[in-house]
């Protein structure tokens, strides 16, 4: 073997160039890019629904309008101040609701309190003989009452109620004596019954404001020979309730 065939022979192998596709190429070539996740923004807070258990706590003012305000029965002169200035009197009261279960309707209990009054207000007696006699009154009523209450959420802002249950009174009355120019006054407890509704908005977080309306029906006896006092009609508020 002559030294050129041994040098050739010696020569390092080169592989064989292999062709790139064009798809390969192109995949090669392409710039590199990251693939970005769509901004993600936090979600707003929405309202949770009335714990089971839990309590919230509601306040109120507004004015009871009776249809019913009747003294009768005892031995000083029946009066009836429906249509004059005893049937409107001022309240302000409070109280607490609980949900006991429930899911798209809550239910639960209430109970209540309330205060009311009327300084010489007038009202209309009936005198011996049958005469009508216009006389002052003043009445102070503490009232507790409660039972069930059912609730419901409209959206995330939005909440109607509803109750009803027995009523308990207590009444500090009194009246002009129309055949002297002395005062009959006194004082007992009564029962009766309630119901009412109201719907209420969201005004910031955990707390409501809303309307309220209560008819309520109820029989207080009194001392000092006034005999029964007789109250009935409709109570407008407005509520707010904190706790939600």
């Amino acid at each position: 073997m002559n030294p050129v065939h041994l040098a050739l022979l010696t020569l390092p192998t080169v592989p064989p160039v292999l062709e790139e596709s064009p798809a390969l190429r192109h995949e090669r070539l392409a710039p590199t890019t990251s693939v970005q996740e769509p901004l993600q923004f936090p979600e707003f807070r929405k309202r949770e629904r009335w714990a089971t258990r839990g309590m919230v706590l509601q306040g109120f003012f507004g004015a009871s309008f009776y249809e019913t305000v009747e003294q009768s029965g005892g031995s000083a002169a029946d009066v009836d101040g429906a249509d004059e200035d005893a049937a409107q009197a001022p309240v302000l009261g409070g109280g607490a609701q609980w949900k006991l279960g429930g899911e798209r309707i809550d239910l639960g209990l209430e109970a209540m309190f309330a205060f009311s009054w009327r300084s010489n207000a007038t009202a209309i007696a009936v005198g011996g003989g049958g005469a009508a006699v216009a006389v002052d009154i003043d009445m102070f009523l503490f009232e507790l009452y409660g039972g069930p209450v059912a609730n419901i959420f409209l959206g995330d802002s939005t909440r109607v109620y509803a109750s009803a249950g027995p009523l308990i009174q207590w009444a500090d009355y009194s009246q002009d004596d129309p055949l002297s120019s002395g005062s009959d006054s006194g004082s007992g407890f009564g029962t009766g019954w309630y119901a009412r509704t109201g719907i209420e908005f969201t005004i910031m977080p955990g707390t409501m404001l809303g309307l309220g309306v209560r008819w309520s029906d109820s029989t207080v006896d009194l001392d000092g020979g006034l005999g029964d006092l007789d109250l009935a009609g409709l109570q407008a508020v407005l509520t707010v309730t904190q706790g939600f």
